[in-house]
């Protein structure tokens, strides 16, 4: 679970001007008010951490901070209520409690609507794109910055992390919009002979 949660978010922090501030707000808004027309999301990730690929698979979300990632050795489960990490290799199963204060990075909910009020956001031109910056104010979250890279729909493109001094970049494609999911996709049953710890 770590591997993933601690997972989402890279560098930025330039001089801020009015316009770049008036700019990111405007980017904000647009990503806010695309995810508001959106109930559930699945695409395919690919995470790097110093330029090399360590991470890669399919994600799925539903509004409610229902969450699911499913990876080649792993699986990482959110229902909002309670969370399953389930490790292949290994066979084991650990179970912990949704927590609020401390909700997982790859919460949508989360990335564009609670942690920009604890964030100062701006606009950055990189590439000739107008990129959303969000730069930590509240000494709480995971993240000292992070960069949102948007499509031509308004959706996540990329997300570059800075963490801790750690570089994370994160990348969606094959988008699938407003898809029905089925409710048991946000819920995990431990394989049978499969360890499992309880932290809840």
């Amino acid at each position: 679970m770590k591997k993933i949660f601690f997972v989402l978010f890279l560098l930025a922090l330039l001089p801020n001007n009015s316009f770049g501030e008036n700019k990111g707000e405007l980017l904000l808004k647009s990503i806010q008010d695309k995810y508001k027309s959106i109930s559930t999301i699945s695409a395919e990730f690919k995470q790097l951490a110093g330029g090399k690929l360590n991470l890669e698979g399919n994600f799925y979300f539903e509004k409610s901070n229902k969450i699911r990632l499913e990876l080649k050795h792993s699986v990482i489960v959110s229902n909002g209520v309670t969370n399953w990490s389930y490790n292949k290799s290994d066979n084991k199963v650990i179970i912990t409690n949704y927590d609020k204060e401390n909700p997982p990075l790859f919460s949508i909910d989360n990335l564009i609507n609670s942690y920009p009020s604890m964030c100062q956001v701006s606009s950055q031109l990189i590439d000739g794109k107008n990129v959303l910056v969000l730069t930590a104010k509240n000494p709480s979250l995971k993240f000292s910055s992070i960069k949102i890279w948007l499509n031509g729909d308004n959706l996540i493109d990329k997300l570059l992390i800075d963490s801790s001094g750690k570089t994370i970049e994160i990348t969606f494609s094959k988008y699938k919009i407003n898809q029905k999911l089925n409710e048991s996709r946000f819920s995990f049953t431990p394989p049978k002979g499969s360890s499992v710890v309880d932290l809840r």
